[in-house]
């Protein structure tokens, strides 16, 4: 683990402080700037009263409770109390996915149950949604799935009013393809975190 890796500026202030349409987007060559960006998205939201939802794998999930906890957050209390809520991303996929591609009229039923469920949670009624389904479909080729869930995400984001951070794993060097930048509002790019 790299000892004091921290997100650079002006993609950290993306993070501390997302508006409430903001969608952004990480791209990432290692699992460890990933953790650092998600944990400074997080723990910003969750210090000031907010709820966070993350729909991520086991791994980073476990890596973003490890960097919030060492930060100071009780992270068990804060999944008890709904404030933190931690979802496989697979099995979430699993669930908005009709004949492989994501269904719009699952996507509702699931996005609008966990923004109300965090909203309820959140202090101040604010919340953050994190999620790497589409990384999972855009690593298994499935592009125009990838991108036909992030246009749902971006319709939910602007009808909810909630930031939503995405992430895709890219190889050191790559150009991420234009199709996903221009999916999103703000792009972290490879280089934002050191």
């Amino acid at each position: 683990m790299k000892s004091g890796m921290r997100v650079l500026s002006p993609w950290r202030d993306w993070l501390l402080e997302p508006l409430s349409r903001d969608h952004l987007v990480q791209f990432y060559c290692d699992d460890q700037s990933l953790a650092v960006a998600l944990s400074t998205y997080v723990g910003a939201g969750l210090g000031k009263g907010e709820s966070a939802v993350l729909i991520t794998v086991p791994d980073h999930a476990d890596a973003v409770r490890s960097r919030l906890y060492a930060d100071g957050f009780e992270t068990a209390d804060l999944e008890r109390w709904g404030q933190l809520r931690v979802l496989d991303a697979r099995d979430v996929l699993d669930e908005l996915l009709v004949a492989g591609q994501p269904d719009w009229d699952q996507f509702q039923v699931v996005s609008r149950t966990l923004i109300a469920d965090a909203r309820q949670a959140s202090r101040n009624g604010r919340i953050r949604v994190y999620g790497e389904m589409v990384n999972l479909l855009w690593s298994r080729g499935q592009a125009e799935a990838a991108l036909r869930l992030e246009a749902q995400w971006a319709d939910t984001i602007a009808a909810s009013a909630v930031p939503c951070f995405c992430a895709y794993r890219m190889e050191l060097g790559s150009v991420p393809p234009a199709s996903l930048c221009e999916a999103h509002t703000h792009v972290l790019p490879l280089e934002a975190c050191a």
